[in-house]
């Protein structure tokens, strides 16, 4: 394959028409590829090589790079715009019939897949091929350059994965509470096989062993409650996997057994992405009315969701209510007629939050586009950043808050701020 371009290399620069008066003496493009230092069985990552084009005229260029032996290159992206090619661990870029000028930036990124029997050592791309890169400056003859920078990488077994913790809600003196779910999964497609024991005599769970990929499984957990008094009772359940980086996982269990009730609020947050992501880990205060959302009827409570938008708030007397959510950067939201029982948690969907209020006062207004484009195009960490007005949470301040920002513009919120 690297003859088969260096020809079509050599027909593109014949065909192109270049100035007079190139200068001889320039810098190597100095194309380095950068790794991570680990990487999972069965899992997909990227890898970059960058470089720059170290003189203008600099044309008819091609990069090849090699993954290791066995390994599988899954995609490939050129940037400026580049033509591809990717044959089992080799891939390879041409960026032709065109005239780059000096500083010009190029990077390649490529997909490689983890064999799930590849060996836990270092292993090398390059290591068994010529990875180059070659290119012209002008009329010049093609210049040949190896890459350099990273060129190990460390396999490493897959995790074991798991819903992180369990609960069990229940009313003293009262029935059981329901059956809870424990997924477990694989962090890659590599297959893991499993086996699960718990410290404890009041839960109980089935099956006990499997095996699993990156698809879920489901382990179902009972809880027995007869006989005990008020309180939180804790118990761990330990997963064993033998092929797995991180065995045991142990996930805490708590029963609640209480003359009170449970909130289990879930958010969705406008534009961020697909969940479980830290993107979705929101602070919120919640506010409890009575059912006429006229009176608050305790001071405000403060709840962070996890990473699929779930808070949690126990110990709320049981009684009906409307009850209000807001945020830093949201209008406030509110549910009405929300009645809270003893026992099993009471859940509420707020729905899909509607941000855009970077100032903190409940209405969507030119103030909150002032503080955006105060801090317009700047990222995370940098001079005029302003993180209340990145509403899509991606660490950058660019058109796509502001349209998150104009899909609610005018509005309130549905509690006093």
């Amino acid at each position: 394959m690297r003859l088969f371009r260096l020809v079509v290399l050599l027909a593109a620069a014949a065909i192109i028409v270049f100035p007079a008066g190139i200068a001889l003496g320039y810098p190597p493009a100095n194309a380095v590829r950068a790794l991570p230092d680990t990487v999972e069985r069965g899992e997909t990552f990227n890898i970059t090589v960058n470089f720059t084009a170290p003189a203008d005229n600099f044309t008819a260029i091609a990069l090849t790079d090699y993954a290791p032996a066995g390994w599988n290159v899954t995609g490939a992206w050129g940037q400026p715009s580049a033509t591809e090619t990717f044959d089992g661990n080799e891939v390879g870029y041409m960026w032709w019939q065109q005239l780059y000028s000096n500083g010009t930036s190029f990077t390649a990124l490529y997909q490689v897949k983890v064999p799930c029997d590849a060996s836990l050592t270092n292993h090398t791309f390059d290591g068994d091929n010529f990875s180059y890169l070659v290119y012209y400056i002008g009329n010049q003859t093609p210049n040949w350059e190896d890459i350099t920078g990273d060129f190990n990488v460390t396999v490493v077994p897959p995790a074991i994965c798991s819903t992180p913790s369990i609960d069990f809600y229940t009313a003293y003196n009262g029935t059981n509470p329901p059956n809870q779910t424990l997924e477990l999964w694989s962090s890659t497609p590599c297959m893991l096989n499993w086996s699960l024991s718990d410290d404890t005599g009041w839960l109980d769970a089935y099956p006990t062993n499997g095996s699993c990929t990156d698809t879920h499984v489901s382990v179902n957990l009972s809880a027995n409650s007869s006989g005990m008094p008020l309180g939180d009772y804790t118990a761990n359940i330990s997963i064993q996997s033998p092929d797995a980086s991180n065995s045991p996982r142990i996930v805490p269990v708590t029963l609640h057994i209480t003359l009170t009730g449970t909130l289990k609020g879930q958010v969705d947050f406008t534009g961020r992405g697909t969940s479980p992501d830290d993107k979705w880990i929101e602070p919120f205060v919640v506010r409890f009315f009575d059912d006429q959302g006229a009176e608050m009827l305790w001071s405000p409570i403060n709840a962070t969701t996890d990473d699929t938008g779930v808070f949690t708030i126990s110990g709320i007397p049981a009684a009906p209510y409307d009850v209000g959510i807001k945020n830093f950067t949201c209008l406030s939201e509110l549910v009405t007629n929300v009645t809270i029982n003893v026992g099993e948690p009471t859940e509420v969907d707020f729905g899909e939050t509607r941000e855009g209020d970077a100032n903190n006062d409940d209405y969507v207004t030119i103030s909150d586009r002032t503080l955006l484009y105060g801090g317009w195009g700047t990222g995370e960490g940098d001079p005029g950043w302003d993180p209340n007005c990145d509403f899509n949470r991606d660490g950058y301040l660019t058109i796509s808050d502001r349209t998150i920002l104009y899909s609610n513009w005018g509005e309130s919120g549905d509690l006093a701020a």
